[in-house]
């Protein structure tokens, strides 16, 4: 089919960079060369023009908790109240003219313009690609997440539904209308990308028939902090949105446009650093504003959520508890959770993922008989069988179960990393591991919740609780559930290649045990993650928090255990204190997901 590719600057009603006018942003198409109008497939990907890889420089996280005094915060101090944007006159366009025709570049010189969209070009879609605001050859500053970026990513939707104005180039002197929109668009794409999806579908934009995020962020918080710690992807510990905002801003790629902003620039990023609050980990305002979820019942798109059950980057939480939401308002939904880390699943062997993608849209955006409103509203792939994916109609598929430990007395935790084999330099996460899961030690607690006679689905939330004494003025409490037992089992790692062909690779000798969840918190944020406590040395406190979700198949004759411990070296920050935690091991109760 033959195609044009277009560039367009559409106007948004924001002006982040404060000049008098509303911010341009480019866009790209790609669109079949026919005379019938046609449906758009919109990605906003901020990553598209290239980024500040220099300018990636974590944060320590080899440093103590801060301690608060009692804060007491209330729910109506961390609640958002959207900004109102400028209202400037309507410039007068010297009159309309069709977009500028680019030869299409290289696949090297834009990211994320895949082999994804030329198939639904194929199948009679545009392809619609901005990076938005900052990002080089558009106006504005690029800050994650905000109001601002969801409502500039809106308007190019707004534009292909003949509400918004675009231009030939930044001059604003003529305008272009997307005449060969029907007006029917979806989003989609992966992680931040994935992201924008969610932000843009909360605002009921008309014309935004359906999205499908792939390991999106519902919720920003949950991504960068978690029950008042800083807690970012695993690994990287580091990791904020301040950085991630100032790595997107490819403005500065074009330096004389770099210097014309840079003032502004530098002060928005202390603007993100101060907002984001790194050091106490608190939810609060600016992470109220990004928290998506808040508003799932103002979306008016269908939702299809992919995400991968081994994503400990976009943690299966980001795409299970949207689900949750639009299946409590009602919403047209379908969920779709893999074995894989943070991948795209379009070439993964036996996947329905690129069928049921083609049968979304075609239904959604062309009004056509696909079948697809009659398939099930989740498929899960089995950890057991990759090829075998289990249909369900509601989330979660399990009730709970609940176990008290029925020791008494008191256990203790002595968290001091450098009495584990951890090293700091080393950075030797397995050896912590297995040391942690494997043997009896000091800093942490175990214990065998259940052995099962017959294979057992763990799907949905667990949730812990226990009552405990801390000797230091805070400290990190972490909880893992474990499936022990000796078994070949299923891996995350691919056997072939993610944009053509591949399986998962299982293990090629039985390991010993594999970790179903994790959970994290500050203990002084013991009632809620939006104000932190005092504690007491001489004081009992009762410590109640979640784990994060998983669909996961307990083997016959395997244990499912709970660990109780303190720091959590993939995923918190590393103090250097050492903190004892005296445990009243009859007080813990651990509900899962198992009936």
């Amino acid at each position: 089919m033959k195609t044009i590719f277009e560039k367009v600057y559409v106007e948004t009603p924001v002006d982040t960079d404060e000049d008098g006018k509303y911010d341009l942003i480019a866009v790209y198409i790609k669109r079949p060369l026919i005379d019938e109008k046609v449906p758009a497939v919109f990605v906003a990907n901020p990553y598209m023009l290239h980024c500040n890889e220099d300018w990636y420089e974590l944060y320590d996280v080899n440093k103590n908790i801060k301690v608060y005094p009692t804060q007491n915060i209330t729910e109506s101090d961390i609640l958002f109240v959207p900004r109102k944007q400028p209202v400037y006159p309507k410039t007068k366009s010297l009159g309309e003219v069709k977009a500028n025709t680019i030869p299409e570049p290289d696949p090297s010189e834009y990211e994320c313009i895949s082999d994804l969209y030329d198939h639904l070009i194929e199948r009679g879609y545009a392809g619609v690609f901005s990076a938005g605001l900052g990002t080089r050859g558009s106006d504005g500053l690029t800050r994650t997440g905000s109001q601002e970026e969801i409502l500039a990513f809106k308007s190019v939707i707004d534009w292909l539904n003949g509400r918004a104005r675009a231009f030939v180039d930044r001059t604003r002197q003529m305008e272009i209308k997307a005449h060969w929109s029907t007006g029917s668009v979806a989003m989609s794409a992966r992680s931040y990308l994935g992201t924008m999806c969610i932000g843009v579908a909360t605002t009921g934009v008309e014309g935004l028939k359906t999205i499908i995020p792939e390991a999106g962020i519902s919720n920003w918080y949950e991504y960068y902090r978690h029950n008042g710690l800083t807690l970012p992807a695993m690994d990287w510990q580091g990791d904020d949105l301040d950085i991630l905002s100032k790595y997107c801003f490819s403005r500065v790629l074009d330096s004389k446009d770099f210097e014309t902003i840079r003032p502004l620039f530098e002060k928005s990023q202390k603007e993100l650093q101060e907002g984001e609050d790194r050091e106490s980990g608190n939810y609060n305002r600016f992470w109220d504003e990004r928290n998506y979820l808040k508003h799932a019942d103002q979306i008016k798109a269908s939702v299809f959520v992919i995400q991968g059950l081994n994503d400990w980057n976009v943690k299966p939480d980001q795409g299970i508890l949207l689900f949750e939401k639009l299946q409590e308002f009602g919403k047209d939904r379908m969920m779709l959770l893999h074995q894989g880390q943070h991948i795209y699943t379009y070439h993964l062997e036996g996947s329905p993922t690129l069928s049921l993608i083609d049968r979304w849209l075609d239904y959604y955006l062309k009004g056509m008989d696909t079948g697809i409103q009659d398939e099930a509203k989740i498929f899960v792939e089995s950890n057991v069988d990759q090829t075998v994916w289990m249909k369900e109609e509601h989330w979660p598929p399990r009730q709970m179960e609940v176990y008290q430990i029925k020791d008494s007395g008191v256990q203790t935790i002595i968290d001091d990393l450098s009495k584990t084999v951890y090293d700091r330099k080393k950075k030797n996460t397995k050896e912590w591991l297995d040391e942690l899961v494997l043997t009896q030690n000091a800093h942490s607690l175990s214990f065998d919740l259940e052995t099962f006679k017959r294979s057992v689905r763990f799907a949905g939330r667990a949730k812990v609780q226990f009552r405990a004494r801390i000797n230091q003025p805070t400290a990190i409490l972490s909880a893992m559930l474990v499936e022990k037992g000796e078994q070949k089992r299923l891996t995350c790692q691919l056997d072939g290649d993610e944009n053509r062909s591949f399986r998962f690779k299982m293990e090629q000798k039985p390991s010993a045990y594999s970790v179903i969840t994790r959970g994290w918190m500050n203990a002084q944020n013991r009632n809620n993650n939006y104000s932190k406590e005092e504690i007491d040395p001489q004081s009992w406190y009762i410590y109640s928090f979640e784990f994060v979700s998983n669909d996961y198949t307990i083997a016959p004759g395997h244990t499912l255990a709970l660990i109780l411990y303190g720091m959590d070296v993939d995923q918190t920050q590393l103090p250097w204190v050492s903190t004892t935690i005296e445990v009243d091991t009859s007080s813990i109760v651990v509900e899962c997901p198992v009936k």
